[in-house]
């Protein structure tokens, strides 16, 4: 015991100290508040943006799956959709990646993408099988988080390269968005968009392909091709479409007249007028105004037409101020516009049916038309319509004479003046002489056969058919030709020797009579028996004409040599 106990006292006490330094223990603490900060601050600094998007309706969004695609990379999930304070409208929240934090900016646009079967082609083809999403087109601008999402695709951006052009339309007609603009059947661009100026004219937003652009000049001409274009005549018929996508939706197409190295090029936001047809685009020329009695047979399409070549259109037609008559308004094109002179005569052909014969027959397909005669004056711009088409349509040079009748019976401008059966000119016009005791016919002889005229010859009627009948001497029928029996015509004759017998009318004895239809010796009037076959007549010389002729007339053989 006392070993044990003395071996007990031997041993020392524990001595306390205090430990220095941190306990290996706390490090776990601070590791785990290390990695805590850092899962916030990551979650701060790798945050989505959340962005409100407002539908005109869900359809086709779905929370959690829609996503928002951005040249073909997602850049962002619909996180919720609420329904509008006032019920018109579906709030989307979207959650966006951070790298799209630059994107999201005041002129940003947004709009929904889904599966699209036009005549354009398919369009959203792969949200059949992955759904439909939201797209955007980035823009500028201060940062934006609220956005209206827009009901169709955007037009091309105006810094796009190309060319951005407006085209200017009464009527939008059946053009639309993405419909194609065409420049020698090749598509070049499409139409962008369209809206309403203070004018009430439809302003038409449109884009051409940059390798296209040099292609349209400020000459160029746009119209409308849309659907089918049809004309006839009796010549043919002639249907005009541009291509398939523009027979379906619309399209418009392109000219330019002037393409050499003098044009200049088209420059962005320079304005086009938008034609109805491509006739009306080729026929743009100088204005003019043509003022008719009545708007019978003349149309917004009528053709103006000079020597059978189409030289302008109509473009409208209304009446005048005092609503006496009607105003045309036409286009002549540039390359014509030299007829466009004082003295220029301007009428409409319609068809005319008649025991003699039928003319114009082809407007009866094709439709009336407006030609003229051209003047020779100062440039105009108004002109006066003739009611009808004038008596000559060409200038005449030949000789010009007067007849005096007591009446004019079937007389009428334009019927045929014969000398042996053979036509050697025309009646040109019929007036009342200034008594009003006869009738004045106006006769143009042709140049060549103007020296078969003499101061003694013989005028008659040879309209219809003379039919003499006698007790003894049986009957006679007398007619100059068929033509003359259905048209009506003037005859003459020249006597080749000296005639020594007398007339026994009031017109005899070779005196001419003058205007008031008295006996004027003085204006080229001789007696017959004076120089066989009598002098040249000069032009205005009268002659009288009679009902028919007597028999020594058609006898009568006189050697004239014509041209001289």
């Amino acid at each position: 015991m006392t070993d044990d106990h003395q071996m007990e006292s031997n041993i020392p006490s524990p001595e306390m100290k205090p430990r220095r330094g941190v306990s290996p223990i706390w490090i776990l603490p601070v590791v785990a508040l290390l990695i805590a900060s850092w899962l916030v601050y990551k979650s701060v600094v790798d945050a989505g943006i959340k962005v409100t998007i407002r539908f005109d309706n869900a359809q086709g969004i779905e929370k959690g799956k829609t996503r928002v695609i951005c040249r073909g990379m997602p850049i962002g999930v619909v996180e919720s959709l609420t329904i509008s304070k006032d019920f018109r409208s579906i709030n989307v929240v979207v959650e966006f990646v951070k790298e799209a934090r630059k994107q999201l900016r005041k002129n940003t646009k947004f709009w929904m993408v889904a599966p699209t079967i036009s005549p354009k082609g398919i369009t959203g083809l792969e949200t059949i099988l992955k759904g439909n999403y939201i797209t955007m087109q980035p823009g500028d601008g201060p940062e934006e988080r609220n956005f209206v999402a827009l009901s169709n695709p955007p037009p091309i951006r105006s810094d796009e390269p190309g060319l951005h052009i407006q085209l200017i339309s009464d009527g939008l007609g059946s053009l639309a968005q993405g419909s194609g603009v065409y420049y020698k059947g090749i598509k070049a661009g499409e139409i962008q968009q369209f809206d309403l100026n203070d004018q009430g004219k439809v302003v038409i937003d449109v884009y051409i392909d940059q390798k296209y652009a040099h292609k349209v000049k400020k000459s160029s001409r746009f119209f409308n091709v849309s659907g089918v274009s049809f004309e006839g005549s009796l010549s043919g018929f002639k249907i005009n479409t541009e291509a398939l996508s523009a027979l379906v939706m619309g399209g418009v197409a392109f000219l330019t007249p002037e393409e050499g190295k003098g044009a200049k090029d088209a420059v962005d936001g320079d304005s086009f007028s938008l034609f109805e047809n491509r006739d009306l685009a080729e026929q743009e020329g100088k204005r003019i105004t043509l003022l008719f009695d009545d708007g019978k047979g003349i149309s917004a399409r009528t053709q103006i037409r000079y020597r059978g070549v189409e030289i302008g259109r109509v473009l409208r037609i209304e009446l005048n101020k005092k609503i006496t008559g009607v105003q045309v308004t036409a286009s002549i094109q540039k390359r014509y516009r030299s007829l466009l002179r004082e003295g220029t005569q301007f009428w409409l052909v319609e068809p005319q049916l008649g025991l003699a014969g039928a003319k114009n027959l082809e407007t009866i397909i094709s439709g009336t038309y407006i030609t003229l005669r051209p003047g020779k004056g100062k440039t105009k711009r108004t002109f006066r319509a003739l009611s009808a088409q004038p008596t000559s349509l060409e200038p005449r040079n030949g000789l010009k004479i007067i007849l005096v009748a007591e009446r004019l019976g079937s007389i009428k401008a334009d019927d045929p003046v014969y000398f042996r059966q053979v036509k050697v000119g025309e009646v040109t016009g019929c007036r009342l002489s200034k008594d009003a005791t006869s009738a004045l016919i106006s006769v143009d002889i042709e140049k060549p056969y103007a020296p078969l005229v003499r101061t003694d010859s013989k005028f008659w009627n040879v309209s219809g058919i003379k039919i003499d009948v006698g007790l003894f001497k049986g009957a006679k029928v007398r007619t100059e030709s068929m033509q003359s029996i259905l048209e009506g015509g003037i005859a003459f004759a020249t006597p080749g020797k000296p005639s020594a017998a007398k007339e026994d009318d009031k017109f005899s004895r070779g005196v001419l009579l003058d205007e008031s239809g008295s006996r004027d010796n003085a204006k080229g009037g001789t007696s017959a028996q004076a120089h066989p076959p009598g002098r040249p007549a000069k032009n205005g010389a009268r002659f009288i004409l009679y009902d028919e002729p007597k028999d020594k007339w058609l006898k009568w053989r006189p050697k004239i040599m014509l041209g001289k």
